[in-house]
């Protein structure tokens, strides 16, 4: 039983090193812009926010999301696909994980635990009936077109080595709480 136990322990350890080393993207311009959009110019979603890109479109949150997440699920490990978990975030935390001052009605998050996520901020001045979201919303207007959205993306990337240092430290402490806990339940 000791045996089998342990190979089932190499196997996930393994598991989880190819599931580190799987080549993913490395930068924001890796992901491809919206289709039909705009790539916005404006101050702030360019070099002044590294990793980080916006895109004026008439894509609504569900294709947005839905895009991105396509282009996202780059994890096909041995014919299997993993696809990123999905989290919803409060709009009012942009200025926290996409930038300070950006407009924001949705964000959400896509994420591989220990090794990268990206940011989906969407701004939709206008819900699908044409109501305003907030009071005082106004059309997007960006060189002679309106839009109905503004899409911003901040991609937060790792390096193989934090992630192997990381995941090393994770399996070694569990090693030595496994063994505390073993002498501690003996000595009891």
């Amino acid at each position: 039983m000791k045996l089998f136990n342990r190979i089932i322990l190499i196997t996930l350890f393994l598991l989880g090193l190819i599931y580190l080393t799987w080549p993913g993207p490395r930068l924001i311009s890796d992901f491809p812009p919206l289709p039909n959009s705009l790539q916005s110019d404006e101050p702030g979603d360019t070099y002044q926010n590294p990793n980080n890109a916006a895109f004026f479109s008439d894509l609504r949150r569900p294709d947005v999301i839905s895009y991105y997440q396509n282009e996202f699920s780059y994890l096909n490990i041995f014919g299997i696909q993993i696809p990123p978990l999905r989290s919803n975030h409060p709009p009012e935390e942009a200025f926290i994980y996409v930038r300070d001052q950006v407009p924001s009605t949705y964000l959400e998050q896509l994420s591989y635990p220990l090794r990268d996520s990206l940011f989906i901020n969407g701004f939709e001045p206008f819900d699908e009936q044409g109501k305003h979201y907030r009071e005082g919303a106004t059309e997007i207007y960006v060189k002679d077109g309106f839009y109905k959205t503004k899409t911003t993306l901040r991609y937060f990337g790792s390096s193989i080595s934090s992630r192997l240092l990381i995941y090393i430290l994770i399996w070694g402490s569990g090693y030595l709480i496994f063994k505390l806990s073993k002498k501690a339940i003996t000595e009891a």
